[in-house]
This record gives structure tokens, C-alpha cells and sequence, in this order.
């Protein structure tokens, strides 16, 4: 869809999918800094504004970058780091909170990990928060063991990790994530419901 914005053709914009309303974010900031380095200053309102829009019952965005890197893994073999967010999570997230958006689905670390509901940049209450999924491993790129454990996922993929897949269901009361292995073995889900 051309409802982006016309200075960024194709890099964000949205669409009403049955009872969902999706929204594609261009999150490669690091990439883009020396190209177009207002991308997020940009980016931001038009997301305030398509969100507020909105009028569909569920609310996803999908974007490339996840909200966190994670850290090494003790057997990675490098030297071991701290899960984070990522500079433009600050940003974002509150952003998602305040238009009630439902989930997140990222991509980039190569690996799965369903996280708990977060809220203010922390697990959220029970029935509250934003549900966010690093959606896993398509292609043939994998880092087995370079990712550490982090206290947030509630869930992650069996190690060691091969290609996964996901599958999303919609109706006006409920919204649903199945995580499934190449051979059909469901490994996770999550029922959203309003």
C-alpha cells in the first residue's frame, strides 16, 4: 500500500487484513542513519497517526529490527553481554502502549522467542502489556548457541534451532499465534482475546 509517507516510497505503511489492522515500520535505523537519517523523527507521527486511525479490534506491527538485542550465550565462545533494548525501543514502545496495539512480530536475530506481555519496558501485569515475537528462522541463516537465555522469553524455540514457521488466526474476539516446527510439530501459542 502507497499510505506511507511519499518521501519514504514502500519502507512503511499499513493495511486492515479481516478484523486486523497490520503495520509494516521500516526499523533499520543503523543502515539507514547515513542515507536517511530522520527516518525515525519521520516515522513516528505517521504511526501516532495511522494507529489513532484505526479502528480494526486488533492492532499488530511487524517490523524487521526486534526491540532487543540479546545477549551472548555462554556458549557462544564470545564474550558475554547483557540483553538490552535496542535506542529506538524507547521510542516505539510507549508509541505501541498508547494505541493499544496488540503485538509485535520482528525478525533479524534469527531465533524464536515469545517474550511476556511488556508494559512500560518491563513484564506487564496479568492482562495487560504489548505481546512481542521474534518470529523465528525462515531462511538458512542460523547461529546455533549465540544467543543467550534471557528471564523475559516465555518462549523459545527447541535447540538446536532449525527453520520455523508461524501461523496467525483472527476473529473479532481473539487473535492467535501457533508456532510450528518444518515438520508440523507445534512448539508454542499464545490466544489474545478482548
Amino acid at each position: 500500500p502507497q499510505n506511507g509517507l511519499a518521501k519514504y516510497p514502500n519502507q512503511f505503511y499499513s493495511f486492515d487484513y479481516g478484523p486486523v489492522h497490520f503495520v509494516v515500520l521500516d526499523t533499520n535505523f543503523p543502515e539507514m542513519k547515513n542515507f536517511q537519517p530522520d527516518l525515525l523523527a519521520d516515522e513516528l507521527p505517521w504511526l501516532e497517526k495511522d494507529l489513532a486511525a484505526s479502528k480494526a479490534p486488533w492492532k499488530v506491527v511487524l517490523m524487521h529490527r526486534d526491540i532487543f538485542l540479546y545477549g551472548f550465550g555462554p556458549e557462544s565462545g564470545r564474550a558475554q553481554t547483557k540483553t538490552h533494548f535496542l535506542d529506538f525501543s524507547y521510542q516505539l514502545m510507549p508509541v505501541f502502549e498508547k494505541y493499544k496495539v496488540d503485538a509485535v512480530l520482528t525478525a533479524h536475530l534469527h531465533t524464536y522467542r515469545r517474550r511476556v506481555p511488556l508494559q512500560n519496558f518491563a513484564p506487564a501485569p496479568q492482562g495487560a502489556g504489548v505481546t512481542y515475537i521474534l518470529t523465528g528462522v525462515a531462511g538458512d541463516v542460523r547461529y546455533p548457541k549465540l544467543w543467550g537465555n534471557f528471564a523475559w522469553d516465555a518462549a523459545t524455540a527447541p535447540k538446536p534451532e532449525t527453520a520455523n514457521y508461524m501461523t496467525l488466526t483472527a476473529d473479532e474476539k481473539t487473535l492467535e499465534f501457533k508456532a510450528f516446527l518444518p515438520d508440523g510439530k507445534q512448539f508454542d501459542e499464545v490466544k489474545l482475546t478482548k
